[in-house]
């Protein structure tokens, strides 16, 4: 009864602190947090460890492992920030499609998104580019295939309060296929 007692309060503690914010977590100089999950049959308490996830100085994930009952790692995200605090790359690791995918990320002076690249086990699969207004909003994305080759255009207008106001698709011959209004009421 008093291992009962024990887990269920580490798992409280736990619990309440991976749902701490980045603030929190730096605040506190919380390093990780690792999550057990038991469950109760027959007297016994059988625990595993369900989460593992490691942060940076400023409270920012750098690892974090998902496993089942077994104790095997069933996903992983990993990921690397810029001195500005910018997030250069993401890996993520599924166990059960067996896939490894990566996305690296490049950033303007004004911390702004120009560049994402995505790898599927070390291969190019997509390269995406955006650009922006002297305001700093998004006005097209360009998406392309492993061999640079265009597969669609994304484009964004703004109103007088730059609030965006259409969001238009292209395909890669240039034809409409989709497009968006943003209708706002203002008091």
């Amino acid at each position: 009864m008093k291992s009962i007692t024990i887990l269920c309060i580490s798992l409280l503690l736990t619990l309440s602190l991976q749902a701490q914010s980045k603030k929190e977590l730096k605040a506190n100089n919380i390093k990780s947090i690792t999550v057990w999950q038991a469950d109760a049959k027959n007297s016994k308490v059988d625990g595993f460890k369900e989460s593992y996830e490691e942060f940076d100085k400023n409270g920012r994930t750098i690892v974090k492992t998902e496993y089942n009952k077994e104790g095997t790692v069933t996903k992983k995200e990993t990921n690397k920030y810029d001195a500005y605090g910018n997030k250069i790359e993401e890996t993520n690791y599924n166990a059960k499609d067996n896939k490894n995918e990566k996305r690296t990320y490049k950033y303007n002076a004004n911390k702004d998104k120009i560049e994402e690249v995505e790898y599927n086990d070390g291969i190019v699969t997509k390269k995406t580019t955006y650009s922006y207004n002297a305001n700093g909003d998004k006005t097209t994305e360009m998406v392309y295939d492993a061999s640079g080759k265009l597969i669609k255009k994304i484009s964004y207008t703004y109103n007088a309060k730059n609030m965006k106001e259409t969001r238009q698709t292209f395909n890669n011959a240039g034809v409409l296929e989709t497009a968006k209004r943003f209708i706002y009421e203002y008091f």
